[in-house]
């Protein structure tokens, strides 16, 4: 919220329109998401609910080929043809046996062809498929239970078509020659994959749903045009032996994607639905929902610069006539204001020209009388001035000093004595003598400052100084550290929960410049009041009222005062300068000539 109260009203106001067309974005998305999310659901519902469908279907089928299988198998008349070794009959009985596979498959779709195989090397195909069945001879003879090939290419009628064998092996029922329970041989059934399984339910399925069908062997039906297509879905088919639902890729193409088990061919079932098919139409929604918010914008962008405008402007007219006012022009007070745009701005342009008018005529008023007024807190500052003078003895405080620690003697309280010890040297270091003493003078009173403060504060932070020998030697100004040090314990230190640390270290750098250094590890300060500390510090040296005392910067009135002397003593290249970071601690350096010349000559080392 601060950042908004520093920006102009046109920029919040164009801020809260692309707020609200954010947030219109956001609940199109969010939406379509929702939206997207159900129709994915209701698609895997459906789906799965197809494959249901699918696999019962294959289940019915698969139990008329076993059906079949099984009752010629164990017709008495199969069961005698294929141990006939007569040619003879063998022909005869062929005839009959053609048309009772033809009045079994009449009806049916998907049958293409049934085979006989005898142990006794009889053969028996209705349309000629022996070749195409023995080459499974192995696999159906040690198979068990029924016998399903994968997927295979069937030629017929000069037409290729996906084909799945079934295969039984067939055993004697003759109780009458002692050979029930023999094996005499197999009959396979080849059955049309597209016919058999998959013409009912493509007629009824979805557009856009797709099935496939994936053998033991990883082949796939329908075939697709890419061989990159059948071996992607030939790998997510082995991948997912159990029922699964995911969403992949096929053929580049994401979709949502379903796979089961089909136990009684030995196979599994594949469906692929791609997203785009899925939310085409919701995406032309959300794209045509998206336009009508655009066309809204675009429509509501003349009257929202004309009320903007109306509210701006008026506003600019009222800033710039008040800065003309505050740089001083008087002429400004004699004229009037005309704000046009709403009516609010007319009541304040009302209102703001009869208060200037009146602040015109209290101005003169003002005028006439500021002379005697001056004069007045002239002469009421001087009596104040000389009064507090007359409070105040120094030789009679410093006096009274001596009678405390008197009385400490005789008390026997050594505290108090050296207290009041170090308390009376600051006191009369402060009041004596000139205003120059050497470093090794200002940092004597430093330490019986810095002595009183560590009693105050109980060992809260340890000292450490690191002055050299020619450094000490330097003259520099009276009471010049103590202030340093006085704001370092009590804005760094004094606010710190744990011990803190405090160092002071004075040296000659290149030979001429004599450098000082307060370094504390205390709370520092914001980045906001060092920008304002360092602006103040580059100021041009001027005099701390009693007002200014009252201000924000109160605090940093010791820093201003040591660094408005340095430079009207030194020059303006000297100074202070005020380092600091939010709770690492501050740095205070302050520079002055190592050999400087006094007016009058004096020269000071």
């Amino acid at each position: 919220m601060g950042n908004l109260t520093r920006m102009r009203i046109k920029t919040q106001l164009q801020l809260a329109v692309a707020l609200i067309v954010i947030i219109m974005l956001m609940i199109i998305y969010s939406l379509y998401t929702q939206t997207s999310q159900i129709v994915i659901q209701n698609n895997n519902q459906y789906t799965e609910d197809t494959i249901r469908k699918f696999k019962l279907n294959l289940t019915q089928k698969t139990d008329e080929i076993s059906q079949i299988m099984l009752s010629l198998g164990f017709d008495p008349f199969v069961q005698k043809f294929m141990t006939q070794n007569d040619p003879s009959l063998l022909y005869e009985m062929s005839n009959e046996l053609d048309r009772k596979i033809i009045s079994l498959k009449a009806g049916r779709k998907g049958f293409q062809d049934i085979v006989l195989i005898g142990t006794s090397g009889m053969r028996y195909s209705l349309n000629g498929s022996i070749d195409f069945v023995q080459r499974s001879n192995k696999e159906i003879e040690s198979n068990k239970t029924v016998y399903v090939s994968g997927l295979e290419p069937y030629d017929y009628s000069s037409t290729s078509k996906n084909s799945m064998l079934f295969a039984q092996n067939i055993y004697s029922s003759d109780l009458g020659n002692g050979t029930d329970g023999n094996r005499i041989g197999y009959i396979a059934v080849i059955i049309d994959v597209e016919a058999m399984f998959f013409d009912d339910d493509r007629s009824k399925a979805e557009p856009g749903i797709g099935f496939y069908l994936i053998d033991r062997f990883g082949s796939v039906y329908p075939e697709t045009n890419s061989p990159d297509i059948t071996r992607t879905i030939s790998a997510l088919s082995s991948r997912h032996n159990s029922e699964q639902k995911l969403t992949d890729s096929i053929g580049g193409v994401k979709g949502a994607i379903q796979i089961q088990r089909l136990d009684q061919i030995n196979a599994s079932v594949l469906s692929f639905v791609p997203q785009e098919a899925l939310l085409a139409e919701l995406g032309s929604v959300r794209n045509r929902s998206i336009l009508i918010v655009i066309l809204s914008i675009l429509l509501m962008a003349v009257p929202f610069a004309v009320i903007t405008n109306n509210i701006v402007q008026p506003i600019q007219r009222l800033v710039r006539f008040i800065n003309g006012i505050k740089s001083g022009s008087i002429q400004d007070l004699k004229t009037t204001i005309h704000l046009e745009g709403n009516v609010e701005m007319n009541v304040v342009a009302e209102n703001l020209n009869g208060m200037l008018s009146e602040i015109d005529n209290l101005t003169h008023r003002l005028v006439e009388t500021n002379t005697h007024l001056l004069e007045a807190e002239i002469e009421k500052e001087k009596a104040a001035t000389a009064y507090l003078r007359s409070q105040i003895n120094p030789h009679f405080l410093y006096n009274t000093l001596e009678s405390i620690k008197g009385v400490a003697l005789e008390a026997e309280n050594r505290q108090i004595v050296e207290m009041t010890k170090a308390l009376g040297k600051l006191f009369h270091y402060s009041i004596k003598g000139s205003g120059y003493v050497t470093l090794d003078q200002e940092l004597n009173a430093v330490k019986s400052y810095v002595y009183l403060q560590l009693i105050r504060f109980e060992d809260r932070f340890d000292v450490t100084y690191h002055f050299s020998d020619e450094a000490l030697q330097v003259s520099v100004l009276r009471m010049m550290l103590q202030p340093l040090v006085e704001n370092a314990i009590f804005h760094g230190l004094e606010p710190k929960t744990s011990k803190g640390n405090l160092t002071i270290a004075g040296q000659i750098e290149h030979g001429h410049t004599l450098v000082l250094r307060i370094t504390d590890d205390g709370m520092g300060v914001d980045e906001d009041t060092l920008r304002r500390i360092q602006g103040k510090l580059l100021e041009k040296p001027s005099s701390l009222s009693r007002d200014s005392q009252d201000s924000p910067d109160s605090d940093s009135i010791g820093l201003l005062n040591v660094n408005n002397r340095l430079r009207l003593a030194y020059g303006f290249q000297y100074g202070l300068t005020f380092e600091s970071e939010a709770g690492h601690g501050t740095c205070i350096t302050l520079t002055m000539p190592s050999h400087y010349v006094q007016p009058g000559g004096d020269i000071r080392v």
